[in-house]
């Protein structure tokens, strides 16, 4: 989770027939009831539309803390520093509450993830800023589910969580949004794991953003008919909605076999995500492809670089066409906002299916191109 500060860049009925069914143990005794998640599942928008202004689609970039394309999106909230209540969008059931300390900026922030289907279909949000008390009874001791502490995008976190079993409704009131400085937003997460997902990086298939999917698929028509017109993300610095499906973004880019999509740098762990790379495209101009650069590339900061793409030669090829095939390729980097300012070269090689090697370079010195000890090795 993170706030929402990128600077470059109604109850109704379920419209869906969602048929109802029973599972049985082996044991033969019925359990609950399994619902079929659908759109139209989410009858009740979060927040008042009058409270946020953007809806943000899922693939957020944001290195080095979010390095990846975000497996969530969110809201903007219109005035960040007034709490403003948020609502359960359907009937589900809260099974983990979580505070998250803000360790150098003195504050506290809550997650909570609402439940159907033994947690196939989850609903998080994040940056909470207080807990309606119905959840706050059900909390005995924070560190019941175990704490931890991290770094990530130069603060440090500590993280304790409690698992909780409590049904609410469509329109329940779980707590408020807005009134921390420096949180900008709210986050808000989807995830269905009924679905296949479309990422190729399975190194995320034990984590709930290989299931990432937007809510604008399971809203009703006319909860939509609120979001569409404003989902999309800053871009350059304004607010700009996105006009080229999927409006509601999405996160898996990887093709295997090319260079495009997550790349971790070798002999680091799979998260935080700091350390990585990845070779995307702009969640809300999804034809502006993105060198999205954590921590680890020698001589170059942290942050988001494009190119003009090609479709042929080894110079600027677009991602999902540079393959192993013994070639170094170059790119002539930018700033995705200040295209007349060169920002170096990258030459990129996939000295495998599934091993990167990239170095950042002052000039175009060839072709040939030369990597030199600066080179850094990622891998899948």
């Amino acid at each position: 989770m993170r706030s929402w500060n990128r600077l470059s860049k109604i109850g109704l009925f379920c419209i869906c027939i969602c048929t109802m069914f029973v599972r049985c143990r082996q044991s033969e005794q019925i359990t609950e009831p399994e619902i079929e998640v659908c759109s139209g599942f989410f009858t009740v928008l979060p927040l008042n539309s009058e409270h946020f202004y953007l809806f943000v689609n899922l693939g957020h970039l944001n290195p080095p803390g979010h390095t990846f394309p975000s497996g969530h999106g969110g809201f903007y909230l219109t005035d960040y520093m007034t709490p403003v209540p948020l609502f359960s969008p359907a009937d589900m059931t809260v099974t983990r509450i979580t505070r998250v300390e803000h360790v150098n900026k003195g504050y506290n922030d809550y997650d909570i993830t609402l439940s159907v289907n033994n947690d196939q279909f989850k609903v998080v949000f994040g940056h909470m800023t207080s807990l309606h008390e119905s959840l706050l009874d059900q909390i005995t001791a924070w560190e019941s589910g175990g704490c931890e502490s991290y770094e990530t995008g130069g603060d440090t976190y500590r993280r304790c969580q409690v698992w909780t079993d409590l049904p609410v409704s469509a329109g329940d009131t779980l707590g408020t949004a807005g009134g921390n400085p420096g949180q900008f937003g709210l986050d808000f997460g989807v995830f269905d794991r009924s679905i296949q997902p479309e990422q190729a990086c399975s190194r995320f298939a034990d984590y709930d953003v290989y299931y990432a999917v937007s809510p604008l698929n399971y809203f009703t028509d006319a909860i939509n008919a609120v979001l569409v017109p404003v989902c999309g993300d800053y871009f350059c610095g304004s607010p700009t909605t996105r006009v080229k499906p999927p409006v509601g973004g999405h996160v898996g880019y990887d093709i295997a076999g090319t260079v495009q999509g997550l790349w971790f740098r070798q002999g680091e762990p799979t998260t935080p995500e700091d350390p990585h790379l990845a070779l995307v495209y702009d969640n809300v101009d999804p034809d502006v492809p993105l060198f999205s650069v954590g921590t680890s590339l020698t001589g170059l900061n942290t942050g988001l670089y494009s190119f003009t793409p090609a479709d042929t030669g080894l110079v600027d090829r677009v991602f999902s066409e540079v393959t192993s095939d013994g070639q170094i390729y170059r790119y002539q980097i930018k700033n995705p906002c200040w295209s007349s300012v060169p920002a170096g070269v990258l030459l990129v090689m996939m000295t495998s299916e599934t091993d990167l090697k990239i170095e950042k370079q002052e000039n175009s010195d060839g072709p040939p191109w030369q990597f030199t000890e600066n080179a850094v090795l990622y891998e899948r």
